[in-house]
């Protein structure tokens, strides 16, 4: 896992501004917020990940151009706690959209599965300008070590069809193309689990 480090507070604004950068053209967020996209992104990610790095889920590469939030097994769910403390950056961020922004993520934290127990990729971006060089996939291999030492399946979702192939590249398998009642769809996925199963199916 030389490649990839684990964050620190002091990374926090970098890598918001890394994950605004690859969400910029992301069909579900580009829904969500079709103004002011960049600034509102900023906001989110950034209270997003200070309360993720203090528990050890935001990892990054050496030179910071990418951001993975991974949590590990039974940690997927965000406490009440959570909501509450980010209540106001997320009205900042999404303003008028708020309604539509929490609808959404509530619709997903609902249809999240239960079990098996699992690792979750629940953001992971590459800097617009290190796009191409191979330093995400190499982020994400390093976690995905975690998950073959521990031999537990590894579950998360795509809201860009273009990204399958990447997560494919991976060992991922498309599980559902999930449908809302507004908005662009997403894809769950499930990695195999190398030592036991292969491709995880619910």
């Amino acid at each position: 896992m030389a490649d990839i480090v684990r964050a620190t507070a002091t990374d926090v604004p970098a890598l918001a501004a890394v994950l605004a950068s690859a969400y910029a053209e992301d069909p579900v967020w580009s829904w969500l917020m079709p103004h002011d996209r960049d600034r509102r992104l900023r906001l989110l990610f950034t209270a997003h990940l200070a309360q993720q790095v203090p528990a050890g889920r935001v990892w990054t590469d050496p030179d910071r151009t990418v951001a993975a939030v991974w949590a590990e097994p039974g940690k997927w769910k965000l406490p009440v706690t959570y909501l509450l403390r980010n209540a106001g950056p997320l009205l900042r961020a999404t303003g008028a959209r708020l309604p539509r922004t929490a609808g959404r993520l509530f619709a997903m934290e609902h249809r999240h599965p239960a079990g098996p127990e699992h690792w979750y990729v629940e953001y992971i971006g590459t800097r617009a300008d290190a796009r191409g060089t191979g330093r995400g996939a190499r982020v994400l291999s390093g976690l995905l070590e975690q998950a073959d030492a521990d031999g537990r399946p590894v579950f998360l979702e795509s809201s860009n069809r273009r990204n399958l192939t990447f997560y494919q590249r991976h060992d991922f398998a498309v599980h559902e193309e999930m449908t809302f009642r507004a908005g662009p769809p997403m894809w769950s996925m499930w990695r195999r689990d190398t030592g036991r199963q292969g491709v995880f199916r619910e």
